[in-house]
């Protein structure tokens, strides 16, 4: 089978059987170099994206990435901004009705948040998991279903009573007039295993309006689900909603942002470092090759071999090394990965009792192997120019 001479001399320099030792354990310590190098990357983002999925599904499934209302809360359903259809990232689009409540029982006081719900739009209520109690929710009675912690907190039960309270927004209404005061039964508790279960209570739309004074065609405003809530664009969304204030996910949820920020600059200047130690090895390793091939460089010029195709040798084994190095740092990452028990139980030596979600992303994979060769192939350059700025007669004649 035909094979052009400088792949075939560059896979020779990468390993033969009459290869020296000290060389043989140079290249495979590059190759381990690369390997461990992206293993250990491919394994962090995935973790790292692990995180941001059940980030995703746990809390920003429930609460609403996006919500848009005015400075009163209080805003007519049929003043809808379309502009906001425009968006290409939407999932859901619901209107809403809550309010911030003082929830006082015999023995507590606490702060809350009601949330009107209608009883015949399922879908948006089955995360709560509340099939069997939903019926309860009827407008001719005031029943709340309230959420497990909360009703930890106020040491109650299903059919105790809580008194709920909606003081004035503003002080000359606060001096004028009475706080809106009802009684609600609970009538369940769901649970969700989310921070929503320490404040939210849910009760019919119906007895929310009244409760809050509200007209028929009245709303709090409209809450969003995005497809993808981390690629989020709050200015451009402020600009197709100038009368109205338009609030985010990232706002309740700053800290918890932030630090995910955080995480993936440090993945960014780990994945930097990683790539540098892999051009390094690549240098080292190529340079002691061109030093040790010296006098085979100049009788390849003498022979009449182009400069180019000596290039291209030595690109053939940085290459190889580093495909080698990448495959087998991939394979390796995605075993582990794979193998759950065994990454849980490395991890489980620096970390007791938790848990490590994991999420792969094919296309995270394909660009960190590709940026890593492409990079090595980079450093490839000052060992090649060295290779062949060399003077044929001049190195010969020192022989």
């Amino acid at each position: 089978m035909y094979k052009p001479i400088y792949i075939f001399i560059g896979l020779r320099y990468l390993w033969n059987p009459h290869l020296p030792n000290f060389k043989k354990i140079i290249t495979i310590l590059s190759i381990l170099g690369i390997s461990i190098g992206i293993s250990s990357t491919i394994i962090t983002i995935s973790i790292i994206n692990g995180f941001q999925n059940k980030f995703k599904n746990e809390i920003l499934s429930f609460i609403p990435h996006i919500i848009i209302t005015n400075k009163n809360c209080n805003v007519n359903k049929l003043d809808f901004p379309k502009e906001i259809l425009k968006l290409k990232n939407i999932e859901k689009i619901t209107n809403f009705i809550s309010k911030k409540v003082i929830i006082e029982d015999k023995k507590e006081i606490n702060i809350g948040e009601i949330i009107g719900v209608e009883t015949k739009n399922k879908k948006n209520l089955e995360n709560y998991n509340i099939k069997n109690v939903l019926y309860t929710l009827n407008s001719k009675e005031y029943n709340a279903i309230i959420g497990k912690e909360l009703a930890k907190k106020l040491h109650v039960n299903i059919n105790d009573k809580i008194k709920l309270i909606i003081l004035p927004t503003s002080k000359k209404k606060f001096l004028k007039n009475n706080p809106n005061i009802q009684l609600f039964k609970i009538t369940g508790v769901f649970s969700t295993n989310n921070e929503i279960d320490e404040y939210q209570i849910l009760i019919n739309k119906k007895n929310a309006l009244n409760f809050l004074n509200y007209d028929k065609s009245s709303i709090t405003g409209w809450r969003i689900w995005l497809k993808d809530p981390f690629t989020l664009d709050i200015q451009k969304i402020k600009k197709l909603n100038k009368n109205f204030i338009v609030l985010d996910w990232k706002m309740k949820k700053g800290e918890l942002f932030k630090a995910m920020q955080i995480e993936n600059y440090i993945m960014l200047f780990f994945f930097i470092l990683i790539l540098l130690v892999a051009g390094f090895n690549i240098v080292i390793s190529l340079t002691i090759h061109v030093l040790d091939k010296k006098n085979n460089i100049s009788i390849f010029q003498s022979q009449g071999l182009p400069r180019y195709k000596i290039m291209l040798i030595f690109i053939v084994l940085g290459s190889s090394i580093s495909i080698i190095g990448n495959l087998f740092g991939t394979i390796t990452s995605i075993v582990l990965i794979f193998q759950k028990d065994f990454l849980n139980f490395l991890i489980k030596i620096f970390f007791i009792d938790i848990k490590i979600p994991i999420k792969i992303i094919p296309i995270q994979i394909f660009v960190i192997n590709i940026t890593s060769i492409f990079l090595t192939i980079l450093s490839m350059l000052y060992p090649i120019w060295y290779a062949i700025k060399s003077i044929p007669s001049r190195t010969l004649s020192d022989e």
